[in-house]
């Protein structure tokens, strides 16, 4: 194999993820995640907890917010963001966070 040749997408994604993992260490928070420019670039809304007053959602703990993933929360999604559900949502959130860190 000629060791200039381009890497292909399997052995670039690879390197990547392994670079990320190096990088990465526990969760990330949803400030993290969900920043700002995430929430106006996407959503009606500056911030994730504005999103969820908006919803009236009431959420304090991780379970709390555990308790609110199901149809009507992505039907929220749906209406106020450029999602389809949260877990579009996510998706996108996670995508961008690591794209920035590399």
């Amino acid at each position: 194999m000629d060791k200039n040749k381009k890497k292909t997408d399997l052995e670039r994604v690879t390197a990547e993820i392994e670079k990320s993992e190096r990088k990465f260490s526990g969760m990330v928070s949803f400030n993290d995640l969900f920043t700002s420019s995430f929430m106006t670039a996407h959503t009606q809304f500056p911030n994730f907890k504005e999103l969820l007053d908006a919803g009236k959602y009431n959420v304090n703990s991780l379970a709390d917010f555990n308790n609110i993933l199901n149809t009507e929360f992505d039907n929220f999604i749906n209406s106020k963001t450029n999602f389809k559900t949260w877990q579009e949502m996510q998706s996108c959130a996670v995508d961008e966070y690591f794209k920035k860190k590399n």
